[in-house]
Parts: structure tokens; C-alpha cells; sequence
């Protein structure tokens, strides 16, 4: 990470030898459950175009607008993705894709996919939250994602994309149930010991990129292991 709090297109943890880089892309597709997860903050609200930020502020009271104000990283069309992180089960690899550049760190994660080619998504809340963020924002900003590649986001469907959290709610989306309650639940180790949620967008001002990865991976292996727990029990 520079100075400025930039990470490179691909932040790893445990970066390889660049020179095998396509090689262990090409090994990788051959083991394909793809654990997904994303970090998002809210734009600054003066980059929103004038009309958009009207009616976005277009409330009853200042508490509304308030409101607004701090939950503008939860919909992708005033937030941005500042984090994807991603771990290939069956090599217990993990990648960050961590930077300032929402552009780049989509198109880098697009690229990688399409070499990759996982068979199976999991994700915790991804069919609600985070698949449609990709999506949106790739959109938004012009980035293409691969024709024949889709990040599936069929509701009660588990064999392109397991969301461990629909799964455990019985596909009830207003249940209550967070990652952290359901590792405390199954007794996996929580991810939720340094940082949290609510702290991304305080690191992100203070450039601290590297402890965006840790946190948005911890999330990753979470949900991974509570994915081993419950695929016994679903086909």
C-alpha cells in the first residue's frame, strides 16, 4: 500500500510468485467453490448529480435526512464497492481485491472470474446484497462482466449459488440473523473481533486499505465454514 492509501489492482495477504500467477489461475478452476464477500461506503454525497441528490434528499425532517446521509453505502446506486473478497475453498486460498479505483477493482475481479469459473457461489446475504451490488455498480460504471458467466441470484436455488444466511432463515428474508449470530449458533470462530461493519467507512477515510482486506476475508472463511456445516443437509 503507497502513502496515499492505494493498494495494488490485486491486494493479497499472501501474494505468489507473479511469474506462476496464470498458472495457479488455470489450477484454480479446477477447484470451484468460490466464497464471496464485498465491502461498501457511501459516495460523497456532493458527487451525486444535483437532480439524483434532490430526490434523494426529498424527506420529511432533518432525522430522515440524517438517515439518508448514513446509509448511503448500503444501495449501490450511492455507494461503492471498496473490497471483494474471495476464498477457493477446497485450495484454502484467499484474494482481496482492495483499492481506491472501484473501476479497476471491478474489472480485475471480472477478469479473474472468467479464468476461474467457479461452479458454486457462496456468499452470506449475497443474493439480497452483495451479487446485486456487483452487478449495479459494474453496470453504473461501464464495466462488462462476461457473457457467459452470471453471478446467479435465484431465490431457493442451491446449486450455482448457495447464500448460507437464505439457507439458514428457510429462505425467509425478513428473519433476523446475522453472520455473527449464526457463528456463535454453530460455535465457528466469529469474524467480528477487531473490526466491524459499522468501522469500514472510518478505515477507508484513514487509508487503512490493509485492514478492510483482513476484516472482508475473516467474513469470507466464516461463512465458509458455516457452508461446511449445513452442505450435508442440502444438495
Amino acid at each position: 500500500m503507497t502513502d496515499s492509501g492505494r493498494c495494488c489492482p490485486r491486494y493479497e495477504l499472501t501474494p505468489p510468485d507473479l511469474t506462476r500467477r496464470s498458472t495457479s489461475i488455470r489450477l484454480m478452476a479446477n477447484y470451484t467453490t468460490l466464497i464471496v464477500d464485498i465491502e461498501t461506503v457511501g459516495q460523497d454525497i456532493e458527487s451525486i448529480s444535483p437532480r439524483a441528490r434532490e430526490i434523494l434528499l426529498n424527506v420529511a425532517d432533518d432525522e430522515a435526512r440524517d438517515r439518508v446521509l448514513n446509509t448511503l453505502g448500503l444501495d449501490p446506486c450511492t455507494g461503492k464497492i471498496i473490497c471483494i473478497g474471495v476464498y477457493w475453498m477446497e485450495l484454502d486460498r484467499e484474494r482481496a481485491y482492495c483499492q481506491s479505483d472501484e473501476l479497476e477493482l471491478l474489472a480485475n475481479f471480472w477478469a479473474d472470474l472468467v479464468q476461474i469459473r467457479p461452479s458454486r457461489f457462496v456468499t452470506f446475504n449475497g443474493k439480497s446484497f452483495d451479487f446485486p451490488y456487483i452487478n449495479v455498480r459494474s453496470a453504473i460504471l461501464g464495466v462488462p462482466a462476461p457473457r457467459n458467466l452470471h453471478l446467479d441470484l435465484r431465490r431457493f436455488a442451491t446449486d450455482r449459488h448457495v447464500d448460507v444466511r437464505e439457507t439458514l432463515t428457510n429462505f425467509d428474508r425478513y428473519k433476523r440473523g446475522t453472520l455473527e449470530y449464526f457463528c456463535e449458533i454453530f460455535g465457528v470462530t466469529s469474524p467480528k473481533d477487531g473490526i466491524d461493519g459499522s468501522k469500514v467507512g472510518e478505515c477507508y477515510e484513514q487509508g487503512r486499505l490493509d485492514e478492510i482486506a483482513h476484516y472482508c476475508l475473516a467474513d469470507c472463511k466464516a461463512t465458509a465454514e458455516l457452508y461446511r456445516r449445513i452442505r450435508p443437509y442440502y444438495r
